[in-house]
């Protein structure tokens, strides 16, 4: 007979304890899609992973066309901005942020826990209008934009009624202005499991380096690459970096990646994944691909396809496939439990599409 889920048990203060408490507030998480459907700027889509109607086992199926719905209704919340700059989305902790939103000086910043939606400046008062790269680390957010470093802290708390003079802006701090490269050529990063270090690649030339955000130190490691496209996650359970290769035959494959020393000046082993997640040619009509890391060596595939009967290109397709990673008895990297958790269309409704590209898809 199943147990009875027990009430959390207060303390003799009367107040419930600081675990059980920890575990009441236990959030489940859902991945967030931005996509520009609103001719006013762009909506975002919550989908439930686990709940999803189309929970079919993608091995089994890839070759059948999936059945399609629409992103879910109503969107979480919409920001008006101009197109075109859906890799201007970013995400950190539970919250949203919308650097292509409105707005001279400040941006929204959406919280999916509270709903709240809090202003922040830009770093240096300006916009970006080309792609950044941003990491967690000890709870403060890291941008590298361009060739500096900034860093932005908790919001501070509000002034009391009866003192607004004495508010503070949430403002970036600049830690670095002089970093050996500049981040419109950046097409990889991936986050060290020190928790400190971040790597980059670049390309035209290709090179790699490395930012210690605690010592303010970069470093290049040679005139290579990472194999990766995007983003890279650390796989604890690999000891490896896992990410979409980005190397001519590797395309919608998955690679792994040794994880290396701040004293690396070559590049070390990657191994190409031995599971085909997408098919990059014109008859798939791929646009891109995101890969996100679910939590508990889980993974999340979003794939964007033109739909097979658009000739103008209005309407897209977003396939979400969801697996995890193990290697096999031969030592090669095998996907597990792979299952597509829905197929979503989307229609334009401006001229100004952003078809190509990564999908702006978050797992908060």
């Amino acid at each position: 007979m199943p147990k009875r889920q027990s009430t959390p048990e207060p303390c003799p203060c009367g107040h419930i304890t600081a675990k059980r408490r920890q575990q009441t507030r236990r959030r489940r998480q859902h991945l967030y899609l931005v996509v520009d459907d609103w001719r006013r700027g762009y909506s975002v889509r919550k989908i439930d992973l686990e709940s999803s109607s189309d929970l079919q086992a993608a091995d089994r199926d890839r070759d059948q066309d999936p059945e399609l719905e629409p992103l879910p209704d109503p969107p979480v919340v919409r920001f008006e901005g101009e197109h075109g700059y859906l890799q201007l989305f970013g995400a950190h902790g539970t919250k949203i942020l919308a650097f292509p939103a409105y707005g001279a000086a400040d941006f929204p910043i959406y919280d999916i826990q509270t709903s709240a939606i809090t202003l922040c400046a830009h770093p240096n008062n300006l916009r970006s209008h080309f792609p950044v790269v941003l990491a967690s680390i000890d709870g403060a957010l890291h941008m590298l934009r361009g060739s500096c470093l900034f860093v932005l802290e908790a919001p501070p708390p509000p002034a009391p009624a009866y003192n607004r003079a004495g508010d503070q802006p949430w403002s970036w701090t600049t830690k670095l202005t002089d970093l050996p490269f500049s981040t419109p050529y950046v097409d990889s990063f991936a986050l060290h499991p020190d928790g400190r270090t971040v790597f980059v690649s670049t390309k035209g030339p290709a090179a790699t380096f490395s930012v210690d955000t605690r010592s303010l130190r970069s470093t290049c490691h040679g005139g290579w690459r990472l194999p990766l496209q995007g983003e890279g996650v650390f796989d604890k359970e690999l000891d490896a970096w896992v990410g979409l290769c980005d190397y001519e035959g590797g395309v919608g494959y998955l690679c792994c990646c040794e994880v290396f020393s701040a004293e690396c000046r070559t590049m070390l082993v990657w191994t190409l994944g031995k599971d085909r997640l997408f098919c990059a040619d014109e008859k798939r009509r791929h646009l891109g691909a995101r890969l996100l890391a679910t939590g508990g060596g889980g993974y999340c595939l979003v794939e964007a396809v033109l739909r097979e009967d658009e000739e103008v290109g209005t309407c897209r397709v977003f396939h979400v496939t969801t697996f995890g990673l193990m290697y096999d008895e031969d030592g090669e990297i095998r996907t597990t439990g792979r299952r597509r958790a829905g197929s979503y269309e989307m229609s334009d409704a401006h001229e100004h599409s952003e078809l190509w590209g990564s999908p702006a898809a978050f797992y908060l």
